[in-house]
Order: C-alpha cells, then sequence, then structure tokens
C-alpha cells in the first residue's frame, strides 16, 4: 500500500488506545463543521461562518426598471415594495451559478443555490428584473439575466495534471487527516468548483460533480453546504475561540486543549485538505436534524465509494474519529480504496491502522 504518511500508523493506534472523553467533553464535542465551540452536537443548525452560500455570479445591487410587463404575462401585482410582479407559467434554466432570494434583491435572504442547466417552474416576473420561482414548497427569486428559455450545454473540463503535482498516483489520497495527524507544510493543491462557489482538490471535485450528477439522473437533488477552506481560515477560527475562553478566565494552555474538542487545529481538518464535502438534500439547506433519514442520504451511502468517497465519521466511531456520527460529511479517498473501507464498516483510522504495512 503507498501511503503519502508512514506516521500514520503510530498516530492511530495511540488515538485508539486514548480513553474515551470525560462527560463534558463528549457533549460538547461537535461535527467537522467546526461550529462555534460550546454548542452541544443536538443543535439543529449547521451554518458556520464559512458555509454560507455564495455565488459565481451575482447581479448589480440595483437593477433597472422595465417599464411594462414582458411577452407572456397573465396578470400584473402591485407589491407596495418598490416593483410589480408580472404572472407568467414557463420553465427556464439557470445559465451560471447564482443565489436563489427570498425577495428580489441582492440584499435579500439567500435561500439556496442554482447551477448552470438546473431547471425551475417560473411563476412570475418583477419590473427590477428578477424571475419569481417555485422553490423549495414556496416561492423564491432569481435574477433574470441568468436564466434562459434554453438549456445550456454544459462543457466537461478536462482533468490536467500538472507535472509535480501532490498526487502523483491515486493511492495518494489514501492518507488520514485529524487532530493528530496534520498536513504537511508543503501541502499544495489544485482546486475546481463542485457546486456554486464551493471547491475540492481538482481530481476529487471532478467525481464529486459525477457523483451529483449521477444522483440527480436518479432524481436525487444533493445541495453541497461546505467544501475546501483554508489552513488560514482555520486558523483565525480555532484562535477567535481560544481568545473567547481566555477571556472567560482559562489560562492559553487550557482554552487551546477545551477549543480542540470541538473544532480542528489550523491543518488538522479535512476540509483544509480538499477532500471533504458536506452534503445535504434540500429540505435539510440550513440544518442537519434527520438528513440521515432522507432518501438523499440513502442514495449517498449507497454510491458514495463508486466515486470515491466514504462516509467518514460513522456513528459509534467517535471515541476514534474525535467528532460525532456526520451523515452528510463525506471524504474522497480514491476509488481503488472507497469500496473496501465501506464494505468493512471501520473507520478511516481503524482501517489504514489494520492494513499499514
Amino acid at each position: 500500500m503507498r501511503l503519502k504518511y508512514k506516521r500514520a500508523a503510530a498516530a492511530i493506534l495511540a488515538m485508539i488506545t486514548l480513553s474515551g472523553c470525560t462527560g463534558r467533553q463528549a457533549e460538547e464535542k461537535l461535527g467537522s463543521g467546526d461550529m462555534p465551540a460550546g454548542t452541544v452536537p443536538t443543535v439543529t443548525s449547521l451554518w458556520c461562518e464559512e458555509t454560507v452560500p455564495d455565488t459565481v455570479t451575482e447581479p448589480p445591487v440595483t437593477s433597472a426598471p422595465v417599464t411594462r410587463g414582458p411577452e407572456g404575462v397573465t396578470s400584473a401585482t402591485e407589491t407596495g415594495e418598490g416593483y410589480t410582479v408580472y404572472d407568467r407559467s414557463e420553465t427556464r434554466y439557470s445559465t451560471d451559478t447564482v443565489n436563489v432570494r427570498e425577495l428580489p434583491s441582492t440584499e435579500s435572504k439567500v435561500v439556496g443555490q442554482l447551477n448552470p442547466g438546473d431547471s425551475a417552474d417560473v411563476t412570475g416576473y418583477t419590473s427590477n428584473g428578477w424571475y419569481r420561482i417555485s422553490y423549495n414548497g414556496g416561492t423564491a427569486y432569481v435574477f433574470g439575466e441568468y436564466f434562459s428559455e434554453i438549456k445550456p450545454e454544459i462543457q466537461e473540463k478536462e482533468i490536467v495534471i500538472p507535472e509535480g503535482y501532490y498526487f502523483d498516483d491515486p493511492s495518494d489520497y489514501f492518507f488520514i487527516v485529524n487532530k493528530e495527524i496534520f498536513l504537511p507544510e508543503d501541502y499544495a493543491i489544485e482546486t475546481d468548483f463542485v457546486q456554486g462557489s464551493y471547491e475540492l482538490e481538482m481530481v476529487a471535485a471532478k467525481h464529486c460533480k459525477d457523483m451529483i450528477a449521477a444522483a440527480e439522473k436518479d432524481g436525487i437533488d444533493l445541495k453541497v453546504l461546505s467544501a475546501y477552506r483554508t489552513v488560514d481560515y482555520q486558523k483565525k477560527l480555532f484562535e477567535r475561540n481560544v481568545n473567547s475562553r481566555m477571556k472567560d478566565g482559562m489560562t492559553y494552555d487550557e482554552a487551546y486543549y477545551d477549543v480542540s474538542i470541538n473544532v480542528a487545529p489550523p491543518g488538522g481538518s479535512e476540509h483544509n485538505a480538499g477532500l471533504a464535502v458536506d452534503i445535504i438534500d434540500e429540505n435539510h439547506w440550513d440544518t442537519y436534524e434527520d438528513f440521515e433519514n432522507t432518501k438523499e442520504f440513502e442514495w449517498l451511502y449507497s454510491h458514495c465509494a463508486e466515486y470515491g468517497f466514504i462516509l467518514r465519521y460513522l456513528k459509534g466511531k467517535e471515541d476514534i474519529t474525535g467528532y460525532v456520527y456526520e451523515p452528510w460529511h463525506y471524504r474522497y479517498v480514491g476509488v481503488d480504496y472507497a469500496a473496501a473501507v465501506m464494505a468493512s464498516g471501520m473507520c478511516l483510522e481503524e482501517y489504514i491502522g489494520q492494513n499499514e504495512t
């Protein structure tokens, strides 16, 4: 087995022999989403600072008003909010990655995203240039410039591995990153977009996009909630939590230990590696409660290995992985290994530790 880190086995065995957390530590232990420390695992919100969805394109804050209703309208409604809604009924396709908003304004709350080629049922058009669409059981708005009557052709990007790239062999993806085993200082990757503005390492991104597309063909709509995040961001997140505890009276060592229970240290998060993606369904856009009981989770669990991904943080393995059960967190390890890991029922630390030579 060709592993990037030959010190993995020793660190893993040390982790496995550690005793379980104290009652308070077990209560405070959070997921790899690195939510603010001190929040117990029963919280229903998965949002954290870096996971708020953003877009590649966005309309200007002030859109030019439309002086008359567009063709195809059936009636008009004055909203009292400075714009008119012209009712219509048609199907349109997103030509770019765009935010879906609660109201027709760039200052309105983001409630989701559409990717190039996604379809939407249009129910109206506003005088300030937005489409009203049926979305997640209600209505929402997308800026009209990024909608078309014709579904765009999506050109698949060819992966070109540069000379001397960090992952020069498929087996190089089969390694551990956790609170004990950090990324090396020379770690560098090329990234690509997966969905919306979320990125992964370029090979992992290609397989993740293929997985999401395959799910769509089976009638499964998967949404990315978090993916690659920089080590610099992780450092700021960790330090902010340490400083917060020190203000509450802890020493630096006490604060560091307390934060490390909940937040991966810089370079110790799989998201820093660009190989981890948090995936949910449309109905759990801002909550992960009961995600494991959805058809989306069932599909992911059954098919993720075909695309080189594994369910990373398993139920009952918390004392080994250091994280609570996360049915939304998937890690790219490569298609050569994913099926065997998933079939074993072991977490990655156990599997690599057992097979290390």
